[in-house]
């Protein structure tokens, strides 16, 4: 692990960057892979460890029988549903903060349907016994309000199914363009699905092969905004993106226009200008697209913008409690944030200090709070942060990337 000390000689940007490839596409593709009779090229697949994990994973279906996925909290519910239907004894560990983060409602509903799944410490908890064995489908309800992982894990396993399958969402939809994202990628490689209401109905099918090329990653591009958004003049290229999307976190675009950042769509890139005009004030529901709380909520802050924030209550949930995390570091810099009487987050008399110029924050092994904190070196601070190679977990070069556009960064042994 090693610490990272960040500055900026000049608030006055322009670069072009080649973002790394979706990781949410990534590890679904590599499950429909997975369970499709005919192989299929898969191109410009994740570098990410996640994705890196999760392939691994699959690799070794049939040889491993103690399968690690440390942190990586995608694969964990993912191979959850894949092992639940592929013959064999395993044992699903994770580390100990994905220890902390519920697995019950996916483990019940697998269960009901057949599957056999037991908790090797905590119930509700992983690590996981699961007992491949077949499963022939049916109908289940599930609690839909905790993470869009447990629903999308179960509909990628469901065309494969005898009886296929339907699913009751119970509560409201907690990151629901995931689902939609889960969805439509089914659909490329030939699924029918029908989600009405609270019903998501697929029947018996095969998966088509049918060779895909990933987009670069929206939630990554969310922390190229901020630094356009906290420079002076700003014109960046990012590379891979397009405007119609699979990906939710492609509202991005809409949240910093409201910040003070311009997009345009380009064949098979945009590019982000800083311009004018900006909202004094900001108000946004992040239930359904949560990975973009940190960089706005920093973006926020530095810029002086009041706001209110609220579906932001599964964040606790998530590598770190980002909230927490980001409310914690935030008041190192003199921004202050507050709880009102409806449970939003709210600025409250944000302020900079005169005084302080070197912060140390903590990234608290956690990729997107690391990525959201760097770009406050443009403030003019002297940054560092701790484990900065926690990034890897979705966008490994993305020190490289924040050096290539003019940041200086030295990296030092973390003892």
């Amino acid at each position: 692990m090693q610490n990272i000390q960040i500055s900026i000689n000049s608030k006055n940007l322009k670069t072009s960057v080649v973002l790394p490839s979706s990781k949410s596409l990534s590890n679904r593709l590599l499950i429909i892979k997975s369970l499709c009779e005919d192989d299929f090229k898969i191109h410009n697949l994740s570098k990410s460890d996640d994705t890196k994990i999760l392939d691994g994973c699959l690799q070794n279906i049939d040889t491993w029988r103690v399968f690690d996925v440390n942190d990586a909290g995608t694969p964990l519910r993912f191979l959850t549903a894949a092992f639940a239907i592929s013959p064999g004894n395993r044992l699903l560990t994770c580390s100990s903060r994905m220890s902390e983060r519920p697995v019950g409602p996916l483990v019940d509903a697998l269960n009901v349907l057949g599957a056999k799944i037991c908790y090797f410490d905590k119930k509700g908890f992983p690590p996981l016994v699961i007992n491949g064995s077949e499963i022939r489908g049916g109908k289940i309800a599930i609690d839909a309000g905790i993470s869009s992982q447990f629903i999308s894990a179960l509909l990628l396993i469901a065309p494969v199914l005898p009886e296929g399958l339907e699913i009751t969402l119970k509560s409201p939809v907690a990151s629901a363009p995931y689902i939609r994202m889960t969805l439509g990628l089914m659909e490329h490689f030939g699924i029918v699905s029908e989600w009405k209401d609270d019903r998501i109905k697929i029947k018996p099918q095969k998966y088509q092969a049918n060779e895909y090329t990933i987009e670069a990653d929206w939630s990554a591009a969310a922390f190229w905004y901020e630094i356009a958004a906290l420079a002076d003049e700003a014109e960046i290229e990012l590379a891979g993106l397009k405007k119609d999307s699979l990906q939710g976190d492609a509202v991005v675009a809409e949240f910093f226009r409201k910040l003070g950042v311009q997009t345009s769509y380009l064949a098979n890139s945009i590019i982000l200008t800083k311009c004018n005009e900006k909202a004094p004030s900001l108000e946004l529901d992040f239930f359904d697209v949560p990975d973009m709380f940190p960089a706005i909520i920093a973006s926020c802050a530095a810029l002086n913008t009041s706001c209110r924030f609220t579906g932001i209550q599964n964040l606790a949930l998530k590598e770190s409690d980002r909230v927490k995390a980001m409310v914690t570091e935030l008041e190192k810099f003199g921004y202050c944030f507050k709880w009102d009487k409806e449970d939003a987050l709210v600025s409250e008399n944000n302020y900079k200090p005169d005084v302080v110029k070197n912060i140390f924050c903590n990234t608290y092994n956690d990729h997107r709070i690391a990525m959201a904190l760097a770009p406050l070196s443009l403030l003019g601070f002297n940054l560092s942060l701790d484990n900065a190679s926690c990034v890897a977990k979705s966008y490994p070069a993305y020190f490289d990337d924040l050096q290539n556009a003019g940041f200086s960064l030295a990296f030092q042994k973390n003892e």
